[in-house]
């Protein structure tokens, strides 16, 4: 099995489709009722001055996320 990409590695503007999220339970929790579910297309579209937070769009919707927290999204790369 290949090591999967996670949202905190994934480059600026490259699209890719979330894989499954791991982590505590209120965290997952919260990303899935912000619509961050397994085959949702993201993309990271800014990174703050120091690197973290990261800005990443999910559909229409726009959400700052720690690099720590995007490390525990994983990701298959969208061609």
């Amino acid at each position: 099995m290949k090591p999967s990409l996670t949202l905190a590695q994934l480059p600026l503007n490259q699209p890719a489709l979330v894989e499954r999220i791991t982590g505590p339970q209120p965290f997952v929790r919260r990303l899935l009722s912000l619509g961050v579910t397994p085959g949702c297309g993201v993309k990271v579209v800014r990174c703050a001055p120091l690197g973290d937070p990261i800005q990443v769009e999910i559909g229409r919707l726009q959400l700052a996320i720690r690099r720590l927290e995007a490390g525990q999204v994983h990701l298959q790369p969208s061609v």
